[in-house]
């Protein structure tokens, strides 16, 4: 039973499609429905965000002429004293903040500092910053014709990201281990297209701005590998190092379960573009374009043979005036 945030969620991203067709309702709510539906024991229910989340890639997946939420820039700026301290917040662009943070990360890595202590060196002026690239990482199937993109940070997209430089990485199957306790590149962004999220129950927190962490610990043996690895925020990733949670990964379908130390234990499963269920979707949904598309050039071309057919039947039946030729009376010559 959903409750009253889960389905106020469900209606303020539904209402964005106007008078949607039933074909469209009803798939939404078949995705939606499968989606819910728990397939494990004490499976985690997905948190409002995550509905919301979801429902933004279904609807954006069905009409991709709106826009689902308000992008456009809203910068803000606060700070917060308490006592001898204080909170600087900063509120950018999603496009600036990335932007940001990778001068801020390039200036913590060369002056090996931490992010904060690279921030305050860049905003007193005691560094320069580094030049920040840009790179946007996405997830495409390359064996299903109009897959749609998961563009990470930003979640499905239909049709092609614009980009000026393109690198193209073949995960289809799982990378080797990385040789060093961090992992590379390709195992990091399959962990990443994975899981979706931190793994811990109800966390909504972005796998690529968590920590990967292993299962089994490097020192102990445990691989950088994605058999072995899970994204976790940093308050996830603490508790389970404290010893307060224990999880479990199924290398095979993804699944983490979570055992605490009450003696409970919970079931999330993946929720990321390479998830087997989101794979199947991405499948589906290529699938319902390609229908889609189809239906509707079947009817262009039942409406262009009606039309067609109507001006024929209206071109026979219209009357016709034969000019007669006449001798006007008194043999005068028509004016004209």
């Amino acid at each position: 039973m959903l409750d009253l945030p889960a389905l106020i969620a469900i209606d303020q991203v539904m209402a964005k499609l106007g008078q949607p067709s039933p074909e469209v309702v009803a798939a939404i709510d078949t995705s939606l429905a499968r989606w819910f539906t728990p397939t494990k024991p004490n499976q985690a229910f997905p948190s409002t965000s995550q509905i919301r989340r979801r429902m933004r890639d279904l609807v954006k997946v069905h009409d991709d002429s709106i826009a689902v939420e308000d992008t456009r820039p809203k910068n803000r700026y606060s700070i917060l004293t308490r006592a001898q301290r204080a909170t600087i917040e900063l509120e950018v662009d999603s496009s600036i903040g990335v932007i940001i943070h990778e001068a801020i990360k390039a200036a913590a890595e060369k002056y090996e500092v931490s992010m904060a202590e690279a921030l305050i060196l860049l905003i007193t002026g005691k560094v320069e910053p580094e030049a920040a690239r840009v790179v946007l990482h996405t997830y495409q199937a390359n064996d299903v014709e109009d897959a749609p993109v998961y563009v990470e940070g930003h979640g499905w997209q239909v049709g092609n990201i614009p980009a000026q430089a393109v690198t193209k990485r073949d995960l289809s199957t799982k990378p080797e281990a990385s040789k060093s306790y961090g992992p590379n590149t390709m195992v990091r962004k399959y962990v990443e297209g994975r899981d979706g999220t931190c793994r811990a129950a109800g966390c909504g927190m972005p796998a690529w701005l968590c920590q990967l962490d292993h299962r089994i610990n490097y020192a102990d043996g445990g691989p950088t590998h994605p058999d072995n690895m899970v994204a976790l925020c940093q308050h996830h990733h603490n508790m389970k190092t404290d010893g307060r949670a224990f999880y479990i990964l199924d290398p095979d379908t993804g699944d983490v379960v979570w055992l605490f130390e009450d003696g409970t234990w919970a079931i999330t499963e993946p929720s990321g573009p390479l998830a087997p269920k989101n794979k199947r979707w991405a499948r589906s949904v290529a699938q319902d374009i390609e229908s889609f598309r189809a239906r509707k050039h079947r009817e262009a071309q039942e409406l262009k043979a009606e039309l067609d057919k109507e001006q024929q039947e209206a071109a026979h039946h219209a009357p016709t005036e034969k000019a007669e030729n006449k001798e006007p009376e008194g043999g005068e010559e028509i004016p004209f």
